[in-house]
């Protein structure tokens, strides 16, 4: 199945990428998505002649983020192979570019579908930032408080404090060390 985006707030910009493709691997279901530019148009193909300029590969859930954090591309949680300037120039086109995908998806599925679509999307995304956001605070937490494997903020004062004190300790024991030996600072 072919699918073509039609972007008209940015065709000037697409313009640049004439010809450019990009191979969309996700790792976690075993797909590929072709993205191929073709008159200020964008080309969804499952298969392509030729090689791409650029591979992208991650899994699904971080290749979505890519829409709302375009700086994520250069993540460790992504690998790219090809042509690494381009994707800094697609970088720099996604991060100013507001797609609306409900509209592109409801030329496909019809507007009664697209809607719910979308919106199941945008839920789930926000419960896996939800969920992310929690899992990182309640690990953290669990490594200071219970395993004691890090420290809080309150130990962390105390020891870089002990640290300057032992500092200072050292600067005035070595002037007191040289003014004995006679030795000018």
């Amino acid at each position: 199945m072919l699918l073509w985006l039609k972007i008209t707030e940015t065709q000037a910009k697409f313009a640049a990428f004439s010809q450019r493709s990009i191979a969309i691997e996700i790792s976690d279901l075993n797909k590929t998505i072709f993205v191929l530019v073709q008159q200020e148009q964008l080309k969804l193909t499952p298969t392509q002649e030729q090689p791409a300029d650029l591979t992208i590969t991650g899994q699904a859930l971080t290749l979505i983020k890519l829409g709302s954090d375009p700086d994520s591309l250069f993540s460790a949680d992504i690998e790219i192979h090809g042509d690494v300037q381009f994707a800094k120039q697609l970088r720099d086109l996604v991060e100013g570019f507001d797609f609306d995908w409900e509209q592109q998806l409801a030329r496909v599925t019809g507007d009664t579908l697209a809607y719910p679509l979308a919106h199941s999307i945008r839920q789930l995304n926000n419960w896996v930032k939800n969920s992310h956001q929690s899992v990182q605070l309640n690990v953290a937490e669990y490594l200071r408080e219970e395993s004691q494997i890090l420290p809080d903020q309150s130990q962390i004062k105390e020891y870089l404090s002990d640290i300057d004190t032992l500092r200072a300790d050292t600067d005035r024991l070595t002037a007191r060390i040289n003014r004995l030996s006679g030795k000018k600072p």
